[in-house]
């Protein structure tokens, strides 16, 4: 099932969030004061008519929890929020009575700009905590000398996980362009998995002026457990990714580009 919605414009748009309602933002976000991540996308995503178009929502599980696992697309004009609060209006669409989705995002940006204006680390850390306390979020400590907190992140997910959908981007960064995923990140969705939750593939592009949204059928990790936790979380990120690419455009598959030609019988 496809299906459009917006306007037609000549060139990529540019999206941006309300001005009113982004100032609301600016001041729960630096009283910590929780807000409707669901409200607020649906908000933005009317202020920006754009078009946009969604294949195969009826995929996504109409109940019950599940683990999204989206590829990272931005551009100028065009933020990963943007792309997150688009999925979060169709996945209330498709389960009337949920909220969304939980979504997992990671601690820090690394060699973010504004222009040509450089964002430090610790500011991004700053923003990303009040946001996930703003909209119920969970981060994931980006740097691997935080294993400890690592850990008690997973645990605390694993708990979320059971009784609601929730949603990640295992590139943490990225244009669309599909890149390695994070380490550690293919065990923890391997784990997931073993607990007898869906995976659910979802793939974010622009053709033209249009942002698509493309969710395929729902999987499970099959990793052999005879290789060494390094080799598990290889073989789980590359299947997990290889999901993913295979529902976008060959000129985004990247980094897994071979496996994905693999597994669609063309190497």
């Amino acid at each position: 099932m496809s299906r459009d919605t917006g306007a037609t414009s000549l060139s990529p748009p540019n999206y941006a969030s309300p001005r009113l309602p982004l100032a609301r933002f600016g001041l729960d976000l630096l009283l910590t004061r929780r807000r409707s991540i669901l409200k607020d996308s649906r908000t933005v995503m009317v202020a920006n008519p754009y078009r946009r178009q969604v294949r195969g929502l009826e995929n996504v599980p109409s109940e019950g929890p599940f683990v999204l696992v989206a590829n990272h697309y931005a551009r100028p004009g065009l933020q990963v929020y943007h792309c997150g609060m688009f999925i979060t209006t169709l996945i209330a669409e498709r389960r009337p009575i949920s909220s969304g989705i939980r979504w997992i995002i990671t601690s820090e940006w690394y060699g973010y700009h504004i222009g040509p204006i450089p964002i430090p680390a610790w500011l991004t850390r700053w923003v990303f905590k009040r946001v996930s306390r703003v909209y119920g979020l969970v981060i994931m400590p980006r740097r691997p000398s935080l294993a400890v907190g690592r850990a008690a992140v997973l645990r605390r997910i694993a708990r979320i996980a059971q009784r609601e959908p929730i949603g990640l981007m295992p590139e943490a960064g990225g244009s669309g362009i599909l890149r390695e995923a994070l380490e550690g990140s293919g065990l923890f969705l391997q784990a997931l998995s073993e607990r007898g939750l869906p995976l659910l593939p979802t793939g974010l592009w622009e053709e033209d002026d249009t942002l698509i949204v493309r969710f395929g059928e729902p999987f499970a990790l099959s990793v052999a457990k005879e290789g060494s936790r390094q080799e598990q979380d290889r073989q789980a990120r590359e299947q997990a990714m290889v999901a993913v690419g295979r529902l976008l455009p060959p000129a985004y598959w990247g980094h897994y580009g071979e496996a994905i030609q693999r597994s669609l019988g063309e190497g």
